[in-house]
């Protein structure tokens, strides 16, 4: 596991909250027919793709230019006009339309929540999806579009589909999940939305209800780039940044000489204020409160990151809030089994200080 998703799996047990979104309400009417579940094509996975060569594919993807576009096209657009309600009718009434997830997700409902009625619900949202994971899918053909999806893809109450944005390397998956309950349709089912939804999915259509008060929906964590680097003299950035999603932005740092490189994260989250604990005590910055999370993890070099409320959830406790991560995660170039490691040039918390006033300064 590496030091990114141990501090993940860290701040998950240091008491994130979870809870339904609420939010955007627009939708489109049509209608779709998910009809037999359509054959599938067997796909060869080329022996020669190694995991390297996967990340290094991904990586691709994620510092070209045009995924660079395709985020920007992302933050412009209204995934919530694409959604179609009239196939979840078959799940039951009401039909309801939420924000999330992600500020450039959405998800449409079926049935009322906190029932004895179990609901359906798809989440879509953009993903890196290369032409190596498309290789280890099943290739589906619905409604006209290329739908991909996991071998052996299914458990009881969820199920996702994989619908690619031409050849870009990322996709809109389309993820299925029942509140309670065996759903043994729930493959077949996401891929019938998938196609249902493609055609106004894959068009991206562009906001129409301007955007109001505080928000990160349109905002590029990139943005900062040139200025956050101003913070790691004699360090460099080859490249352009990593862009996992619209609302991502990551920042590979190395220095001649240096047993460390440094990967920096700024990320714009649709979640709820994170809670102040022991492990993640209060901070202010730029005038924006939020936690820090700094706690050693085993033996690996310090890591730092503080997570800042941008706009207060609404209502409160709810997955609504803007909030902007800036994370700081060093790597040991040449570690040496047995051997301590070696002190850092930097000092993670006062850098990630800096860099998170940096980018709250620029959003304003």
């Amino acid at each position: 596991m590496d030091t990114i998703s141990r501090r993940t799996t860290a701040i998950a047990a240091a008491g994130l909250v979870t809870a339904f979104l609420a939010g955007c309400t627009s939708s489109v009417v049509g209608s779709a027919e998910a009809g037999p579940p359509p054959p599938t094509t067997k796909r060869v996975v080329p022996t020669s793709v190694s995991a390297k060569s996967a990340a290094e594919e991904t990586n691709r993807v994620i510092t070209s230019e045009a995924g660079a576009a395709l985020m920007a096209k992302l933050r412009a657009s209204d995934v919530c006009q694409s959604l179609d309600p009239e196939p979840m009718k078959k799940f039951g009434d009401p039909q309801t339309v939420f924000m999330g997830p992600g500020l450039s997700g959405c998800k449409i409902r079926s049935g009322n929540s906190g029932t004895e009625v179990p609901t359906h619900r798809f989440e879509i949202s953009p993903k890196v999806y290369t032409d190596i994971d498309r290789a280890k899918d099943d290739e589906f053909d619905v409604a006209g579009h290329k739908v991909y999806q996991a071998k052996g893809a299914g458990s009881e109450g969820s199920c996702s589909a994989y619908l690619p944005i031409e050849d870009t390397g990322y996709a809109f998956v389309v993820s299925g999940y029942k509140s309670k309950g065996a759903w043994p349709e729930a493959c077949a089912d996401a891929r019938a939305y998938a196609g249902a939804i493609a055609k106004k999915l894959l068009a991206m259509p562009a906001r129409t209800t301007p955007l109001t008060g505080k928000t990160l929906i349109d905002k590029d964590p990139c943005a900062t780039r040139q200025q956050l680097l101003g913070e790691f003299p004699g360090w460099s950035s080859q490249g352009l940044p990593g862009r996992y999603h619209p609302h991502g932005c990551r920042i590979a740092l190395t220095k001649p000489g240096d047993p460390y490189s440094y990967t920096v994260n700024v990320l714009y989250q649709y979640n709820v204020e994170q809670e102040v604990t022991a492990d993640t005590p209060a901070v202010t910055i730029a005038g924006l409160s939020g936690i820090r999370l700094n706690k050693p993890f085993m033996d690996l070099p310090e890591s730092c990151s503080v997570n800042l409320t941008y706009k207060p959830s609404d209502p409160k406790g709810s997955i609504t809030g803007h909030l902007i991560s800036v994370d700081l995660s060093p790597t040991q170039l040449n570690p040496q089994l047995g051997q301590k490691a070696p002190p850092q040039s930097l000092k993670p918390c006062e850098v990630v200080d800096k860099m998170a006033a940096t980018v709250v300064g620029n959003l304003g």
